[in-house]
């Protein structure tokens, strides 16, 4: 029986999230199965993407969390 792979398989075999059988069905599936592969091209190309990015919160966040930091340090002492 042949399995059918959904784009949530090819991301959970993405993160290394797939159980061994279905992590070896799955890569047989893309050696044949072009549109398969190209899916896991395509999600590994928006993975590497997104870890390469960086956020930085805005200072006045920062400063919000600071002072409510130092206001709990005064309640409790």
């Amino acid at each position: 029986m042949t399995k059918t792979f959904t784009p949530n398989d090819v991301l959970r075999y993405l993160y290394k999230e797939t159980s061994p059988v279905e992590k070896k069905q799955l890569e047989e599936a893309m050696l044949v199965h072009a549109d398969l592969r190209d899916q896991y091209l395509q999600l590994t190309s928006i993975k590497e993407q997104l870890d390469q990015v960086q956020e930085t919160p805005r200072k006045d966040t920062i400063q919000t969390i600071l002072e409510y930091a130092k206001s709990q340090q005064t309640i409790l002492s």
